[in-house]
Formats: structure tokens, C-alpha cells, sequence
């Protein structure tokens, strides 16, 4: 019975001492990936318009 125990008892223990880095690294990356969101949507902003001429109508 106290084979089963302590057999038991590690990967229970390994799964506590992985989930919060983790979760962690979970947490980190989405906001990582939202940071890059932001950024890229905030570069568009400055540079809308500088890159390109404005094409006329020939209408």
C-alpha cells in the first residue's frame, strides 16, 4: 500500500511544481502578443500616409 502511495505521490507532486510556470508563461505570452498587437496598430497610425502619394482621380 505504501508503494502506491509514494508512486502516486510523485507525478502529483511534478504536476504542482509545473502548472504555475505554466500558467505563467501562458500569461506572459498573451500579453507579449497584445503588446505587438498595440505597437503594430500604433505604427500604422504614424506612418499612414507617408509612405504612399495620393493617387488622383481621373474621373
Amino acid at each position: 500500500m505504501a508503494d502506491q502511495k509514494s508512486s502516486f505521490q510523485l507525478p502529483c507532486v511534478a504536476l504542482s511544481l509545473l502548472t504555475p510556470p505554466m500558467v505563467l508563461g501562458q500569461m506572459l505570452g498573451n500579453n507579449l502578443m497584445s503588446l505587438l498587437v498595440d505597437m503594430g496598430k500604433a505604427s500604422e497610425e504614424i506612418f499612414r500616409g507617408e509612405r504612399l502619394p495620393i493617387l488622383k482621380n481621373n474621373n
